[in-house]
């Protein structure tokens, strides 16, 4: 009721409510309540003034709900089952997505758990399901149910991008939805614009649709793994379930539905279409490669001191460079001090920001998003006074540019117990497994990596023994040296302690914090120490292709370990032949994602004037 009024008085205050002539120029039916002039003579036979009927309220309102249903609704389909209802159409469109989780204790990896959820999927061109990524992740089991059918079909993971929080599924059964209309990718919606939202949230097994119009646009942390990315707000409901399902307006894809951290009523997110664009494109190679990193961290130029040392006059606008990376791709090129004004030709505010659209604004980095891997990106700088043109190529992901790597999926925790202490590698994951974050960890976040480490060694926690007295109480310890050595990675770590003679191996933490292992008694008693905490193995399945530390005898040569590749999402072989619409192989033999992949061609709608978009790593 209150969106209707306050566009029943925008109608009125530029004259739609009275203009019928006005109101067809924008395909909005007159209603029929606004009389025309009455022509009666008057006494003397000289014709009257014209006199207009004012329409109620309640026929502006009827004329402001029917101008909002017409912005709403997609045009009709031909050939539809109910031509006066296409919504039928996008509803054939929607899935159910069941799924089976196999997921692990962070803090206790040897501990897992399976559980089972739902989340919602569109059907895109290709014959393959779009969801969110946290929809489908750490599954071992999926199943998609489409709107008014009974029968449920097995899927498999085809790619999966968790930093877009976006996956494509694919049915084991070829035929399955191959007579189902796509659903098409439209534009980014504006502001105020109306939108629907179709999904199955809890509470119940039928398809839900709700209404709401675009909020807000801008950069959000994604829920799933906190990336930075162009969100769109919206006042539809969106609750547990709809992840992944469709965001419609004028009978177009606008958005997928996504998990909000916000505990408010009445404001959900959407992935918008130049994200989901972008992880399209991304995976036409055959590979989900994310997003780059340019190179450089800046800060905004509002101060007035600032812009004054700097010279930048009133009209000038940019922001202050404060850090390159190491081999990064703005390495030789930016400079501390230079002040970043223009991206790929769009003007950078002292806030850091750009105008994306009349009036609308957003962070400059959304320019870097919209690239892929390989592409170059166009930066214009002020150095000593001087102008000049920057072109950056996107050469990696940026989070191989950081030392603590993102949260993890689709493959158990690597861990190493030797003498009842427990090591991981640093990641985000055992971040938000501790109770606090200890500074000294939290500043590594911000490094990257170098020659001398690519990866931080921490020590969790200890499984108390007699053989670790003294050392029980402590936790969050990063290990800097192992017998004195520097560590370049957990990889590392572990294959010294599995290559040491010596009797007592020492591992120096920081400030030359010390915890000494004999070497000897931790290879007895490691059994019983695992029996008596539970521990079915001590070490994680990427680390088992090594032999066990069984026996107390020296180790006469250091044992060499062959890296093995992650487990990620599953990631199935594609044929020889692009992926068309209703035009699937059979079941693809499903490899881990290390492996060559044959390009899936994915069919995108290109929009009619492409939104451009970057991040930091």
């Amino acid at each position: 009721m209150r969106q209707t009024t306050i566009i029943t008085s925008t109608l009125l205050c530029i004259g739609l409510a009275s203009s019928p002539s006005l109101l067809a120029e924008i395909s909005i039916t007159p209603p029929p309540s606004i009389a025309q002039p009455t022509t009666t003579p008057t006494a003397d036979g000289r014709p009257p003034k014209p006199v207009a009927t004012v329409p109620s309220t309640e026929t502006a309102i009827d004329a402001a709900d029917a101008a909002a249903d017409a912005a709403l609704d997609p045009p009709p389909l031909a050939g539809t089952a109910n031509a006066n209802d296409p919504r039928e159409k996008i509803k054939d469109a929607v899935v159910k997505v069941h799924i089976v989780q196999h997921t692990y204790d962070t803090m206790s990896p040897w501990n897992s758990d399976s559980q089972k959820g739902s989340g919602s999927g569109l059907i895109i061109a290709g014959n393959l399901i779009l969801t969110n990524a946290h929809v489908a992740a750490d599954s071992t089991f999926l199943e998609v149910q489409r709107h008014g059918e009974t029968k449920r079909y097995e899927a498999e993971v085809v790619y999966i991008s968790h930093e877009s929080d976006l996956a494509l599924l694919r049915t084991k059964d070829a035929n399955a939805y191959k007579n189902i209309t796509p659903l098409e990718l439209g534009d980014l919606p504006k502001m105020q614009q109306p939108v629907e939202v179709y999904g199955f949230p809890i509470g119940g097994n039928t398809l839900s649709v709700t209404r709401g119009v675009v909020s807000r646009i801008e950069k959000q942390n994604y829920v799933h793994t906190g990336e930075n990315l162009m969100a769109a707000q919206v006042d539809a409901a969106i609750n547990f379930g709809n992840s992944g399902g469709p965001v419609i307006s004028g009978g177009k894809v606008v958005g997928v539905a996504m998990q909000s951290g916000f505990l408010t009523e009445n404001i959900g997110y959407m992935i918008p279409t130049p994200i989901i664009r972008h992880f399209l494109d991304d995976a036409k190679d055959g590979k989900i490669d994310g997003y780059g990193f340019h190179g450089f961290l800046t800060q905004s130029m509002e101060n007035p001191a600032m812009r004054h040392k700097y010279g930048l006059t009133d009209e000038q606008t940019g922001i202050l460079v404060h850090k390159v990376y190491t081999n990064s791709p703005a390495a030789g090129k930016i400079q501390i001090g230079d002040i970043v004004t223009e991206i790929d030709g769009h003007k950078i505010e002292n806030n850091s920001t750009v105008e994306f659209r009349p009036g609308e604004f957003i962070d400059h980095t959304h320019y870097i998003d919209m690239h892929q891997i390989g592409e170059d990106i166009k930066f214009k700088v002020i150095r000593n006074s001087q102008l000049q043109e920057v072109a950056l190529k996107l050469d990696k992901p940026g989070k191989e540019y950081l030392l603590v790597k993102p949260n993890q999926y689709d493959k158990q925790p690597t861990y190493f117990i030797f003498g009842g202490l427990v090591f991981m590698p640093l990641n985000q994951d055992v971040i938000d497994g501790m109770d606090g974050t200890p500074a000294r960890i939290g500043a590594l976040t911000y490094e990257s990596p170098d020659e001398s480490r690519n990866e931080a060694v921490i020590m969790t926690k200890v499984l108390p023994a007699d053989i670790n007295k003294d050392y029980h109480h402590d936790s969050d310890l990063l290990i800097e040296k192992i017998n004195g050595e520097s560590i370049h990675n957990f990889r590392d770590f572990y294959q010294k302690i599995q290559a040491a003679t010596s009797d007592f191996i020492t591992l120096q933490a920081a400030d030359d914090y010390q915890l000494v292992i004999d070497r000897k008694d931790a290879i007895a008693r490691q059994p019983q120490i695992l029996a008596q905490y539970g521990v079915n193995a001590d070490r994680s399945k990427d680390l088992q292709v090594s032999e066990p530390l069984s026996a107390p005898a020296p180790v006469a040569a250091p044992v060499t370990v062959a890296p093995t590749a992650p487990v990620a999402a599953p990631v199935t072989v594609a044929p020889t032949s692009p992926v068309v619409a209703a035009e699937l192989p059979p079941p693809a033999v499903t490899t881990p994602a290390a492996q060559p992949v044959t390009p899936i061609v994915v069919p995108v709608p290109q929009p009619a004037a492409p939104v451009a978009g970057g991040s930091h790593p």
